[in-house]
Protein backbone atom coordinates (compact mmCIF):
# COMPACT_ATOMS: atom_id res chain seq x y z
CA UNK A 1 0.00 0.00 0.00
CA UNK A 2 1.48 3.22 -0.86
CA UNK A 3 2.20 6.35 1.72
CA UNK A 4 0.70 9.38 1.63
CA UNK A 5 3.57 12.07 2.60
CA UNK A 6 1.75 14.80 4.79
CA UNK A 7 3.05 18.18 4.99
CA UNK A 8 3.53 17.95 8.43
CA UNK A 9 5.61 14.04 8.23
CA UNK A 10 7.52 16.18 5.15
CA UNK A 11 8.62 18.86 7.73
CA UNK A 12 9.59 16.27 10.19
CA UNK A 13 11.99 13.96 7.76
CA UNK A 14 13.23 17.53 6.88
CA UNK A 15 14.33 18.20 10.23
CA UNK A 16 15.87 15.10 10.86
CA UNK A 17 17.40 14.53 7.66
CA UNK A 18 19.08 18.19 8.33
CA UNK A 19 20.26 17.03 11.75
CA UNK A 20 21.43 13.67 10.58
CA UNK A 21 24.04 13.37 13.19
CA UNK A 22 21.89 14.07 16.23
CA UNK A 23 19.03 12.61 18.11
CA UNK A 24 16.03 14.13 19.26
CA UNK A 25 13.83 14.18 22.56
CA UNK A 26 9.89 15.03 20.79
CA UNK A 27 10.33 18.05 23.01
CA UNK A 28 13.93 19.09 21.29
CA UNK A 29 12.24 18.32 18.07
CA UNK A 30 9.30 20.31 19.17
CA UNK A 31 11.44 23.49 19.47
CA UNK A 32 13.14 22.98 16.14
CA UNK A 33 9.90 22.34 14.37
CA UNK A 34 8.51 25.86 15.50
CA UNK A 35 11.77 27.34 14.98
CA UNK A 36 11.85 26.45 11.40
CA UNK A 37 8.52 26.07 10.62
CA UNK A 38 6.27 28.67 12.81
CA UNK A 39 2.58 28.05 12.71
CA UNK A 40 2.95 25.40 10.16
CA UNK A 41 4.41 23.33 12.77
CA UNK A 42 2.71 20.27 13.52
CA UNK A 43 1.34 19.41 17.11
CA UNK A 44 2.93 17.42 19.70
CA UNK A 45 0.72 14.64 19.07
CA UNK A 46 1.26 14.50 15.27
CA UNK A 47 4.83 14.38 16.11
CA UNK A 48 4.36 11.58 18.56
CA UNK A 49 2.40 9.61 15.82
CA UNK A 50 4.57 10.31 13.29
CA UNK A 51 7.50 9.56 15.27
CA UNK A 52 5.99 6.33 16.26
CA UNK A 53 4.84 5.22 12.17
CA UNK A 54 9.25 6.49 11.16
CA UNK A 55 10.54 4.15 14.16
CA UNK A 56 8.03 1.48 13.35
CA UNK A 57 9.19 1.29 9.72
CA UNK A 58 12.58 1.66 10.63
CA UNK A 59 13.42 5.27 8.94
CA UNK A 60 14.23 6.66 12.49
CA UNK A 61 16.12 4.96 15.51
CA UNK A 62 15.15 5.15 18.95
CA UNK A 63 17.00 5.61 21.59
CA UNK A 64 17.04 6.39 25.55
CA UNK A 65 18.93 9.05 26.44
CA UNK A 66 21.44 8.83 28.24
CA UNK A 67 21.47 9.41 32.29
CA UNK A 68 17.26 10.53 31.97
CA UNK A 69 13.96 8.53 31.26
CA UNK A 70 13.36 10.39 27.92
CA UNK A 71 14.00 8.42 24.23
CA UNK A 72 15.49 10.24 21.95
CA UNK A 73 15.33 9.82 17.66
CA UNK A 74 17.44 9.90 15.14
CA UNK A 75 17.28 9.15 11.29
CA UNK A 76 19.03 6.11 9.64
CA UNK A 77 19.47 7.74 5.87
CA UNK A 78 19.10 4.95 3.78
CA UNK A 79 20.31 2.24 5.65
CA UNK A 80 19.08 -1.06 6.00
CA UNK A 81 19.28 -1.68 9.72
CA UNK A 82 17.85 -4.86 10.51
CA UNK A 83 20.78 -6.39 9.06
CA UNK A 84 23.73 -4.96 10.97
CA UNK A 85 24.35 -3.76 14.69
CA UNK A 86 25.20 0.32 15.73
CA UNK A 87 27.00 2.13 17.84
CA UNK A 88 26.25 5.13 19.76
CA UNK A 89 28.67 7.97 20.81
CA UNK A 90 26.75 9.32 24.42
CA UNK A 91 28.72 12.19 24.23
CA UNK A 92 27.74 13.29 20.26
CA UNK A 93 25.10 11.35 19.69
CA UNK A 94 26.35 9.90 16.27
CA UNK A 95 25.81 6.80 14.83
CA UNK A 96 28.04 4.25 13.37
CA UNK A 97 26.60 1.53 11.11
CA UNK A 98 28.96 -1.39 11.39
CA UNK A 99 28.95 -2.95 8.48
CA UNK A 100 27.15 -6.66 7.91
CA UNK A 101 30.15 -9.22 8.06
CA UNK A 102 31.59 -7.68 11.45
CA UNK A 103 27.82 -7.59 12.76
CA UNK A 104 27.77 -11.10 11.98
CA UNK A 105 31.01 -12.17 13.33
CA UNK A 106 30.10 -10.40 16.48
CA UNK A 107 26.59 -11.94 17.09
CA UNK A 108 28.47 -15.02 16.05
CA UNK A 109 30.63 -15.13 18.93
CA UNK A 110 28.21 -14.28 21.27
CA UNK A 111 25.90 -17.45 19.94
CA UNK A 112 28.88 -19.92 20.72
CA UNK A 113 29.43 -18.25 24.03
CA UNK A 114 25.85 -17.85 25.57
CA UNK A 115 23.30 -19.74 23.17
CA UNK A 116 21.92 -16.05 23.33
CA UNK A 117 20.29 -14.93 20.15
CA UNK A 118 20.58 -11.05 19.76
CA UNK A 119 17.93 -8.81 18.24
CA UNK A 120 19.93 -7.20 15.32
CA UNK A 121 16.75 -4.99 14.39
CA UNK A 122 16.94 -3.32 18.43
CA UNK A 123 20.67 -4.04 19.16
CA UNK A 124 22.90 -0.37 20.28
CA UNK A 125 25.75 -0.96 21.75
CA UNK A 126 26.63 2.65 23.51
CA UNK A 127 30.17 4.24 24.09
CA UNK A 128 32.47 6.66 22.66
CA UNK A 129 33.56 7.84 18.91
CA UNK A 130 37.11 7.98 18.39
CA UNK A 131 36.49 12.00 17.89
CA UNK A 132 35.72 12.22 21.75
CA UNK A 133 37.40 10.01 22.93
CA UNK A 134 40.75 11.88 21.46
CA UNK A 135 38.88 15.01 22.96
CA UNK A 136 38.73 14.00 26.64
CA UNK A 137 42.69 12.84 26.34
CA UNK A 138 43.43 16.35 25.74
Amino acid sequence: MAEYMTEQKRILKRILEDNADRAYTVEELMEKLRQSSGERAPGKSTVYRLITHLTEEGTVKKFLREGSRKFAYQIVMGEHCDCHLHLKCMDCGKLIHLDEDTSDELLGRVRDISNFSVNEEATVLFGKCSDCGERNKK
